[in-house]
């Protein structure tokens, strides 16, 4: 009988791979692991970006919702005291879940004021996974609690979208000029009031993606959060000049004084939510240009000029 011819390594079993092919497979693995990892990353900020745009949206029908209750006019970006206690003595003044007033402190800020038109699911309002769990804590809280107090705090101070206040409603928290009767005289009413007074609807930016220092007493440790009530304009008053740095740093650690609060958390790019409803990613350029702000504006570095007596 032939023999068949037995390959000498047959003896020991069946082919496996050299110490240098596993090398190269797993210099190989990671290799590809390096390039789908940038990838996925981009992948799942772009996911955000959208879910952001998204929510912008369902603000902006709110904000638009709101002038439609009130005849076309525009929520107050932040009522001085005059405005506030004439809320007040109207009765319209906003209140927490329970139907309790929450005070000018907090009542001041734009969400409490528009979270009744999200049908209590203000989800939309809120991106940071850091504030949402905040929430989530607070929601079950007793009422009354210092938790319940926390919570209501937090819904005031961290939406993840600011409101361009200056230009779009009017008032700023430790401002006195825009309601003021000198800052009238000086400057003139120069925010909007009226939905419908708008030149430019589709050019006007009402809110833009925000962030902001924590509160210490509130989110102790926390740093900087994706998320403000208000944003401040690169140029404001012509007597102080231009408000934001040069460049943009994402980790600033005082995101006010770096870009008014404007937060370009997506690849360079933020959320900015516009007068007509419509929602767009912008970068640095188009944040930085004043016709985007002001609907008076007529150039990028426009800026308030004290009118001649």
């Amino acid at each position: 009988m032939k023999r068949e011819k037995q390959h000498p390594i047959s003896r020991f079993g069946r082919f496996g791979f050299t110490l240098i092919e596993l090398l190269v497979v797993i210099a190989i693995i990671a290799m590809l692991i390096g390039i789908l990892l940038p990838a996925l990353g981009h992948a799942r900020l772009a996911a955000k970006a959208v879910r952001e745009q998204s929510g912008m949206r369902q603000l902006m029908l709110a904000y638009t919702m709101y002038a439609d209750d009130n005849r076309g006019k525009l929520l107050t970006g932040f009522p001085d005291a005059t405005i506030w206690n004439r809320m007040v003595a109207r009765h319209t003044d906003p209140r927490d879940f329970n139907g309790e007033p929450l005070g000018q402190i907090i009542g001041s800020r734009y969400p409490w004021r528009l979270i009744s038109y999200f049908d209590g699911n203000f989800d939309a309002l809120y991106q940071d996974s850091r504030v949402i769990d905040m929430l989530a804590e607070g929601m079950e809280a007793p009422t009354n609690s210092a938790a319940d107090h926390a919570l209501r705090y937090v819904i005031s101070l961290y939406p993840s979208f600011g409101l361009n206040s200056y230009f779009v409603g009017g008032g700023a928290p430790g401002d006195p000029i825009p309601f003021s009767d000198t800052g009238r005289r000086v400057f003139g009413d120069f925010h909007l009031t009226k939905i419908f007074a708008a030149r430019r609807p589709s050019n006007l930016m009402v809110f833009a993606s925000a962030h902001d220092l924590a509160s210490p007493t509130f989110l102790p440790g926390y740093g900087v959060v994706e998320g403000s009530f208000i944003v401040k304009p690169p140029y404001l008053y012509s007597t102080a000049g231009r408000q934001w740095e040069t460049t943009y740093n994402e980790h600033a650690e005082v995101p006010e004084r770096n870009a008014g609060r404007v937060s370009l958390r997506y690849n360079g790019q933020g959320i900015a939510g516009m007068l007509d409803g419509h929602a767009e990613q912008w970068g640095w350029e188009e944040f930085n240009d004043m016709q985007h702000w002001a609907d008076q504006a007529t150039h990028s570095e426009w800026m308030l000029e004290p009118r001649l007596p």
